[in-house]
């Protein structure tokens, strides 16, 4: 047993070392005065997002760009609210902007999947940039992600945190934050993840060169799945973190609704590879090992979770020097701690009841999910 502890721990201890090294010699690409502008698609599925929708078209429409070589794609995914009217509304003026209702499935494609594959094929850009409703975009998002679009790189991801707000919202901004920061730790030494569905952008060629969303087994994170297509086709990938690449996520209001993304998310990640999988379920071994290990030798348990959370508070305190925010308090970061320890449960425990993952008003039951290939043919 006490082998077990401490080989958890110490390959616990060793991926936080690396991440926190990693992030440390970390330096952002300054944005380079561009001389050329390729022209670009930006896609957005939106269902039933009329609290957030005007939030996120301020933001697009903000963006640094010039206007005749960007278009905004937006596609209603059956909405039931006022979402089609208030973007109705907004782009009557902006014809760049360009609004389509999407009311069936095409192929494999299912939720946002379906929305952005269909979308897709309206799109003239070179590069298709992607992003939710739910995320407000710093003003030179797609030069950022742009300039890494080097040859034979086929997918960029930025990075995104929930905006500040109460305690609820800080502690799911450090969370995202925390967590990002570990996909580029590793993107640093050349070990993909996944790309950032609500903040990335696809090279057209390399989309289309894997059929598109429509003949993409689905899989309920689009974004993961879209990474894998592109880079086992020999594209390269690029991960980035900076003050002109970080989104803002609205926060979700309720433990209800985040629990049911958490679900959604480890519904995804089975589909990750072995050494993903392996550090995902070290990390929710390491509490219960120092549970055990209170029972055997208390100081030392409690001198391991100091040492955690010190290195923890480090890596998170440098992630906010890198995208150039202040950094949460040690207030907020003690919470935090707890809000992880919390969180971390009760989605293992509502990830095994029998309860149907819903996002967005739409459950993502067998039948809406089923990959009919006579539905495909059709």
């Amino acid at each position: 047993m006490i082998v077990i502890i401490a080989v958890i721990v110490g390959v616990f201890f060793a991926i936080q070392i690396f991440s926190l090294w990693s992030i440390l010699k970390h330096k952002s690409n300054k944005i380079k005065k561009r001389d050329t502008f390729p022209k670009v698609s930006l896609l957005l599925a939106a269902r039933n997002e009329e609290d957030l929708i005007l939030r996120s078209l301020e933001s697009i429409n903000a963006l640094n760009y010039p206007k005749d070589k960007l278009e905004i794609l937006i596609g209603n995914d059956a909405s039931t609210d006022g979402t089609y009217q208030l973007v109705q509304d907004f782009i009557v003026d902006k014809p760049h902007f360009k609004l389509f209702q999407i009311d069936k499935t095409v192929g494999k494609g299912r939720g946002k999947a379906n929305v952005l594959g269909q979308l897709a094929h309206h799109a003239n850009g070179e590069f298709y940039f992607v992003t939710d409703v739910d995320v407000k975009l710093p003003e030179n998002w797609i030069i950022a992600l742009l300039q890494e679009f080097t040859e034979g790189v086929g997918l960029v991801s930025g990075t995104t945190k929930c905006e500040r707000a109460g305690l609820f919202a800080t502690l799911q901004g450090i969370d995202w934050l925390h967590f990002m920061g570990y996909i580029k730790a590793f993107a640093n030494a050349g070990i993909g993840c996944t790309s950032v569905g609500n903040n990335m952008a696809v090279r057209a060629k390399a989309y289309w060169e894997t059929g598109g969303y429509e003949k993409i087994d689905f899989s309920i994170t689009e974004d993961y799945k879209l990474f894998k297509e592109v880079t086992q086709r020999g594209w390269e990938w690029r991960t980035i973190i900076s003050e002109d690449s970080l989104g803002l996520a609205w926060y979700i209001p309720d433990i209800s609704e985040m629990l049911h993304q958490r679900k959604r998310w480890l519904i995804g990640a089975k589909e990750l590879p072995f050494n993903w999988k392996s550090m995902i379920i070290l990390y929710g071994l390491f509490v219960p090992c120092l549970i055990l290990l209170l029972w055997i030798n208390p100081e030392l348990a409690m001198s391991m979770w100091f040492i955690k959370f010190i290195l923890q508070s480090l890596f998170i305190y440098m992630l906010c020097i890198t995208v150039e925010r202040k950094p949460f308090s040690f207030l907020h970061l003690c919470f935090y701690e707890f809000y992880v320890l919390l969180n971390t449960a009760a989605t293992a425990i509502f990830y095994w009841l029998p309860i149907k993952s819903v996002w967005k008003g739409r459950e993502y039951n067998k039948e809406y999910l089923q990959d009919s290939k006579t539905n495909s043919k059709s």
